[in-house]
């Protein structure tokens, strides 16, 4: 019996340090990212090793790393990254975006979504200057307003950078609404 108390004593303080996570990343970096199971986040270069459902770069390189991804944009400064094809539901009502860069020099972030494999990209979110917002965790990127009716196949997430210097890339996360 005394094993059973133990147990759920460390269940419940383990449970209570998670929601304190949750509430100290509100904190200390002003976007409130819901639990994993409303939100959906990469981390590199584990999202690397998932074999088709890896991030690729379409412009500039995206190559894994021990501790982070290494982004090599190209001579124009830019990097455009692909989700994988298939994203979940939190997509479609995805309120803000975050894009974990190492080190400074990004200038602009355009997040385009595609509904199907044959559609075209629609621009849903855009960020430069002061709207490009850093925090602890990463650039925040807001959505455009607009409707929210239907699915997103697939992200593309343009990246532009004062230089072509190297950097890392350690997460991309969808930000659902409050709620």
């Amino acid at each position: 019996m005394a094993d059973m108390d133990n147990t759920m004593t460390h269940a419940t303080s383990a449970s209570r340090l998670i929601a304190a996570s949750f509430a100290i990343a509100v904190v200390v970096t002003g976007v409130a990212i819901s639990p994993p199971v409303h939100a959906q986040s990469w981390t590199f270069p584990a999202a690397q090793t998932a074999g088709g459902d890896a991030w690729t770069a379409e412009r500039g390189t995206l190559t894994p790393g021990d501790a982070e991804s290494r982004l090599q944009p190209d001579a124009n400064r830019h990097v455009v990254l692909l989700s994988p094809p298939g994203l979940p539901e939190a997509a479609r009502n995805a309120e803000k975006f975050l894009v974990q860069v190492v080190g400074t020099g990004l200038q602009r972030v355009r997040i385009q979504a595609r509904r199907d494999a044959r559609g075209g990209w629609i621009t849903i979110a855009d960020a430069s200057g002061s709207a490009l917002r850093s925090t602890a965790a990463g650039y925040v990127i807001t959505r455009k307003s607009g409707p929210r009716d239907q699915s997103i196949e697939r992200l593309r997430i343009e990246l532009e950078f004062r230089t072509t210097n190297p950097r890392g890339l350690k997460r991309i996360a969808i930000v659902p609404p409050k709620g």
